[in-house]
């Protein structure tokens, strides 16, 4: 992982939930993250969706950085970056 691509506690992240049609399903913006994983785990949990997440893409936008990519969960439960 890039050091830009990596987040500090002070750092404003927003990470947008996309629904398998495309549809934004939920945004978040909030600090304290350590990792990508933490900030889309915390949106998850917000969220509170019915579907599974592997079928969803999210969007991280370090709003600090100016920094934003997209990743899917592959079925093993891990981050993937969507190139």
């Amino acid at each position: 992982m890039e050091a830009l691509d990596s987040l500090k506690p002070g750092n404003q992240v927003s990470v947008t939930i996309f629904g398998p049609d495309g549809n934004s399903l939920y945004t978040a913006t909030n600090s304290g993250f350590h990792n990508i994983e933490s900030a889309i785990s915390a949106a998850l949990e917000n969220a509170n969706l019915s579907i599974n997440p592997e079928d969803c893409v999210f969007e991280v936008a370090n709003q600090t950085t100016g920094v934003s990519h997209r990743y899917r969960i592959n079925a093993h439960g891990h981050l993937k970056l969507i190139v």
